[in-house]
């Protein structure tokens, strides 16, 4: 009946203009000689068919005007048809068909559609109290049928996930989450006709999904991990790391506590529509306003707060070695997950002679004690020859890791690598140590660089008074926060992906999912 209503309305709307023409319908469209049309046209363009309706035989009428749009009827000889309806055409006339169900006088017609409509709409309004009614007195049956109708239809989506043979016996292969094991056993238990054999996932020549398992807190970070790819099953979640590492990272780059207030007030407002970014723009805006705090710049302006803890403008070198500090210690805690990856495989190589695993990790920190303690006391408390001589065993170990974890493991050893590929190899992880840590100079030249920014916002807005200067000062922060803050959401994932995931994630895992949460996506 709603749907028939509508039709109704659809078809009342459009002619609804006409009620004042007492003309029966059926003789309008069925004239021998001359060609009727009614329909809508932008107003504007009355004056141009007024203009060239001098040239043809036609005529019109407007019957009404609504906003921007007229509706009018026009009439042509049979002969000049097709002319006139391609003038009108081209004024953006758009044509109303009347139905072939429409029999005798506008009037009536539309008189008429009326009495259905408006009887409709009492017997819809009628219905709509019965059915209320009915759900509230019989609410729990009405529940228990749409739920059996949800399992029929998540059985019947499902079919394609099983086998059966030609006795009728039917098979299906699931993963079921370790923790979830005992429950589900319990459940096939109490069902007639079901046999079933359990085989640990990790013996399968299928690949094992990964379900993570994360707190509300940092649980949003999840969708960070996931851009670049879910972990397997062998090695560690990253998502506790890089909510922590990408929480610093940010502040680091765009400490303000304006601008960090606002995104995170935006975070807040798609937290409510539901938009998975959301809550880490809320972090991120936590972040700023730390960091802010730390800086003392609020939108900019670092007169405001009474103290700070630096400027990163007054700064800069203090900055620079504070930005090469943290990414060191993010190097050293993505070594340490390859060597914990290491120890949950059973893999003597990458737990201890991995350019990323032990040796590596030595390695790395002897140089950055090295450098460190010069650059705090001006001189070096071990001579360079002993350096040079622990940095090559080191390398030695890495570069003889392979055969000496094959020894450990008695392994049958491994298609030999060349000598001379083994030392470029070497070459590129010294590069890559240092590379990776310059890298990460980028945490206080974003720093510097957002100061720098907000000068120059304030500079121009200083060149004019009154409204002028709010106006550009609002208008220079905004572009501020959405550009900046967009370029430093991007370089933290750079930093994360290339500088840090390189080290120890491999990220092929297979996502995994229940029967009814794929049902639903189909």
């Amino acid at each position: 009946m709603i749907k028939k209503n509508e039709e109704i309305f659809n078809d009342l709307l459009p002619i609804n203009s006409l009620s004042d023409f007492n003309v029966n319908i059926e003789e309008l469209i069925n004239l021998k000689y001359i060609k009727f049309r009614y329909g809508n046209i932008p107003t504007e363009s009355i004056g141009e068919i007024e203009e060239g309706l001098k040239r043809l035989p036609a005529v019109f009428l407007k019957i009404e005007e609504k906003e921007d749009i007229s509706s009018i009827i026009y009439f042509t000889t049979l002969e000049y048809e097709d002319t006139v309806d391609a003038f009108f055409n081209m004024q953006e006339f758009k044509r109303i068909l009347f139905p072939a169900k429409f029999k005798g006088s506008l009037k009536e017609i539309i008189f008429n559609l009326k009495n259905e409509y408006e009887t409709n709409k009492r017997r819809i309004a009628e219905n709509e109290r019965d059915f209320k009614f009915y759900k509230r007195e019989n609410k729990d049956v009405l529940i228990n049928l749409y739920k059996e109708l949800k399992n029929y239809e998540y059985i019947n989506k499902i079919k394609k996930y099983i086998m059966h043979d030609k006795k009728g016996t039917f098979y299906m292969v699931i993963w079921v989450p370790a923790l979830e094991l005992d429950s589900v056993v319990n459940m096939l238990k109490l069902q007639e006709g079901i046999d079933y054999t359990i085989h640990d996932g990790k013996k399968e020549e299928i690949k094992e999904p990964t379900k993570l398992k994360n707190n509300k807190l940092i649980k949003p970070f999840e969708i960070l991990v996931n851009m670049y790819g879910l972990p397997n099953v062998s090695e560690i979640d990253p998502t506790l790391f890089v909510a922590i590492t990408a929480f610093i990272m940010f502040g680091f780059m765009f400490g303000d506590v304006g601008h960090g207030a606002v995104i995170f007030l935006i975070g807040i407002l798609l937290m409510r529509k539901k938009v998975g970014m959301g809550p880490v723009m809320v972090a991120g805006g936590i972040s700023s306003i730390i960091f802010g705090f730390l800086y003392g710049s609020i939108f900019g302006k670092e007169d405001i707060l009474p103290q700070k803890l630096i400027s990163p403008m007054e700064n800069i070198n203090t900055m620079l070695i504070s930005g090469i500090v943290v990414g060191s210690i993010f190097i050293l805690i993505s070594m340490i997950l390859n060597i914990i990856n290491g120890i949950k495989n059973k893999e003597i190589g990458k737990i201890f002679f991995d350019k990323n695993g032990l040796a590596g990790f030595l390695l790395y920190s002897f140089v950055l004690a090295c450098v460190a303690v010069y650059f705090l006391k001006g001189k070096l408390i071990i001579s360079i020859s002993n350096i040079v001589i622990i940095a090559f065993i080191l390398i030695l170990i890495i570069l003889f890791g392979d055969k000496i974890s094959q020894k450990i493991q008695k392994q049958k050893e491994k298609v030999s690598i060349p000598i001379v590929e083994k030392i470029f190899d070497i070459i590129e992880m010294l590069l890559s140590f240092a590379s990776n840590t310059i890298s990460f100079l980028r945490l206080a030249a974003f720093a510097i660089n957002h100061v720098g920014l907000c000068m120059a916002v304030y500079l121009l807005a200083n060149m004019t008074t009154g409204a002028g200067n709010l106006l550009i000062a609002i208008i220079g922060n905004a572009i501020i926060i959405v550009l900046e803050g967009l370029i430093v959401a991007i370089q933290v994932l750079r930093l994360e992906y290339y500088e840090l995931f390189s080290r120890f994630y491999t990220g092929n895992g297979i996502e995994y999912k229940t029967i009814k949460a794929q049902a639903k996506n189909e």
